[in-house]
């Protein structure tokens, strides 16, 4: 009888006894010990969308066609400890209806498309900010119907250096949600993928029917950005509405 019960405790100590140690022999090494740990550790997406804004591309009634078709640019701030470098973005459309990647796009600046060899890196230091905008375009379908001169007449538009900056009636940014809440969803959102050049990906969202003012901070979509820029397109200076300051690895 003792017999049996010595086997049973051996056998029921012989696991315990094997973690320990494998975990002695770890210890023994610490990069095995890093390597361990470093998989329970949370991994932090140290970039943060600070705010975003469609811009029309071909809002002049000279263009025959794409009237529909925005950009979308937005600002990220690195809150990590090491610069990120981005070499890429991509969108997609998410939970809409009739929104779609537009067929035109753009290229240059502080303009990431899909293809990595054919952009500028971008790179962004601790703190620090940084506008971008994305190569691929977005058609918001019947966009152009909806903001027409008739609606937009009575709109105070401000501008900051000779270019539409935001407006001053903010009532139309729930309108212009209103509309895209019936004609979109009111899930619709834009899904942008980022890549670093440690081929991470950052992704970031931006729910079209929640669009806010120049004020938000909180990575959502000025939308009285777009309806300034819809109603002055003569004055815009540049699609994005940034200066675009191109930052490299040294």
């Amino acid at each position: 009888m003792k017999s049996i019960w010595k086997s049973k405790i051996i056998r029921g100590l012989s696991v315990p006894l094997a973690v320990i140690i494998a975990s002695v022999g770890l210890l023994s090494d610490v990069g095995g010990v890093w390597d361990l740990l470093k998989n329970f550790i949370p991994n932090k997406e140290p970039l943060v969308a600070i705010q975003g804004r469609f811009s029309p591309i071909f809002r002049n009634p000279g263009f025959s066609s794409n009237h529909d078709d925005v950009s979308l640019s937005f600002q990220v701030r690195n809150y990590s400890e090491a610069p990120v470098t981005l070499i890429a973005a991509s969108l997609s459309v998410e939970n809409a209806r009739t929104v779609a990647v537009a067929k035109s796009g753009g290229k240059g600046g502080c303009t990431l498309g899909p293809a990595r060899n054919e952009n500028s890196p971008i790179t962004i230091a601790p703190g620090a900010t940084q506008w971008l905008t994305v190569g691929e375009n977005i058609e918001l379908r019947g966009v152009s119907s909806y903001l027409t001169d008739k609606r937009l007449s009575n709109v105070f538009v401000h501008e900051t250096a000779g270019s539409p900056f935001g407006i001053a009636q903010l009532t139309y940014v729930d309108d212009l949600n209103a509309y895209f809440d019936k004609a979109y969803g009111s899930q619709a959102r834009i899904k942008v993928t980022v890549q670093s050049i440690s081929n991470k990906e950052h992704i970031f969202t931006f729910p079209i029917a929640q669009g806010k003012n120049l004020f938000a901070t909180d990575g959502s979509l000025h939308h009285d950005w777009l309806i300034a820029n819809w109603k002055n397109w003569k004055n815009i200076r540049s699609l994005g509405g940034y200066k675009c300051e191109l930052k490299y690895d040294s």
